[in-house]
């Protein structure tokens, strides 16, 4: 089966780092969400945790997500165990409405959204995966 654009650039771009972190690909995903738009997931795993690179019309974004090994590979946004990144990094203490203005500048800094997902897999890894091993006790 081929696949989609999408998920050769994912393995071109963000590939390589996950695959210096100890991940292995485990899965791609084209098919649409429930509601017939386009929706891509690409899956990688290691020894104790999985990652999701995903791109949805739905949602308006190319981003990825976390969780313990034994997470089902389900569109995270709409399945259980699945955590952004950053949610076991500390956050600025700034208002939540400035928070998301810097956000989106950073994220439209980038050319293409998997550079900018790549560098946050490098920026958040190290917090994120220790955040999942101890909020599903694997670590």
């Amino acid at each position: 089966m081929m696949t989609s654009e999408f998920a050769a650039d994912v393995q071109t771009i963000v590939g390589p780092v996950l695959k210096g972190l100890g991940f292995v690909l485990d899965g791609v995903d084209d098919n649409p969400d429930e509601g017939g738009r386009r929706q891509h997931v690409v899956y990688y795993h290691s020894d104790d945790c999985k990652i999701q690179v995903y791109e949805s019309s739905r949602e308006g974004e190319t981003n990825c997500m976390i969780a313990p090994l034994g997470a089902p590979n389900a569109f995270g946004l709409r399945a259980e165990n699945w955590q952004f990144l950053t949610r076991f990094s500390k956050r600025p203490d700034l208002p939540l409405a400035e928070l998301a203005a810097l956000a989106r500048a950073e994220y439209e800094s980038y050319a293409n959204p998997l550079e900018w997902v790549r560098d946050r897999i490098v920026k958040y890894y190290e917090a994120a995966h220790r955040g999942i091993l101890e909020m599903y006790g694997t670590g």
